[in-house]
């Protein structure tokens, strides 16, 4: 009854079942394997295989006991749950120290990010990529947060094939040109140095969600004050509960990050002297009919604005007054850290 209320008929069903194998790996084999196979008609070998198919169970068991006993603690506590050495404002600190450290090798990329050029593709799902997006994402998630510290790790560029470790350097079939070598060694060095002040065991239950260059398009098409950087960390049952938003290729950059459980707010940005309440962002300066008839009725006025974390901060510095997405969707990448 007490799992069913905390988790749902899932939830209790699951727990039970662990219950019952629990009860199962319990049940001390014999040592002589050649009893248990004349009882139970099996030969030494399958009995041999059924214990270790019991032991895996086991440990199997024990780890998931362990995950839903933080469940537990958090359901009841309605708190995150954190070890004491780290925290939130410790994590968003570390990331814009990284985004800060990545900052003049996308610019560098940025000058030299075209399809004609080599550096940038257009993908299958009519999206941008350039090497800059492989880059970022394999410093962040393979050497800043690797090392098993935390739950999961949820990149938008997950199925890219990045090499930074023989020559030439190359980012899917995209050859990384020669002239960026020493500057990708370089970054990649301080990433990994920065990767020794995240605490082991200080956010197991979290889940970083990265968009390395969100408005790849804009990246790639000369419009890359509009580009950022987004790293969101959700807690254990999917709340965002810290988040960073970095524009790299602002001068200088702007960005802002925060984590409300502990009243951290951060940033640097491009304020405007007289807020904008009623303007509304539209994507790529395109509305829906609907949209358009809300605004025109209300009396708000159109502000074109690209990418969803350049939205995100062009709300907080005052630059509009609301954002309605009524068309097309959202990807966790995109919106946690936001």
């Amino acid at each position: 009854v007490k799992t069913h209320k905390m988790f749902g008929r899932r939830g209790a069903i699951f727990i039970s079942c662990l219950a019952v194998l629990q009860g199962l790996t319990a049940f001390k084999l014999p040592s002589s394997s050649r009893i248990i196979s004349r009882k139970l008609h099996m030969s030494t070998t399958d009995v041999e295989e059924l214990k270790k198919s019991l032991a895996l169970a086991l440990e199997t068991v024990n780890k998931q006991t362990q995950r839903i006993a933080e469940l537990e603690r958090y359901v009841s506590t309605g708190s995150f749950i954190c070890a004491t050495q780290g925290s939130l404002k410790d994590l968003c600190q570390i990331s814009k120290d990284a985004c800060d450290v990545l900052t003049p090798m996308v610019r560098a990329f940025y000058q030299k990010c075209t399809t004609a050029y080599g550096t940038a593709k257009l993908k299958s799902d009519a999206t941008f990529f350039s090497i800059a997006d492989g880059i970022v994402q394999h410093m962040l998630v393979e050497h800043l947060f690797s090392g098993n510290k935390f739950g999961h790790i949820v990149g938008e560029e997950d199925e890219t094939n990045v090499n930074i470790v023989t020559k030439p350097y190359t980012v899917d079939e995209l050859v990384v040109p020669e002239e960026f070598e020493v500057l990708v060694e370089s970054t990649l060095l301080q990433i990994k140095q920065l990767a020794n002040r995240i605490d082991s065991n200080a956010y197991k239950g979290i889940t970083i969600f990265v968009d390395p260059i969100d408005g790849t398009r804009e990246f790639a098409t000369g419009k890359g004050q509009f580009c950022s950087i987004l790293v969101g960390y959700n807690n254990m049952i999917g709340e965002p509960v810290a988040g960073l938003i970095y524009r790299p290729l602002t001068n200088p950059p702007t960005w802002a990050a925060g984590a409300k459980s502990e009243n951290c707010v951060m940033g640097y940005l491009d304020l405007q002297k007289t807020p904008n309440h009623n303007g509304v962002l539209v994507t790529d300066g395109q509305v829906s009919s609907f949209l358009d008839n809300v605004i025109t009725e209300l009396g708000f006025e159109k502000v074109p604005a690209y990418a969803s974390g350049n939205r995100a901060l062009m709300l907080i510095e005052g630059k509009a007054g609301a954002y309605i997405r009524d068309t097309g969707g959202v990807a966790k990448w995109g919106t946690s850290g936001p």
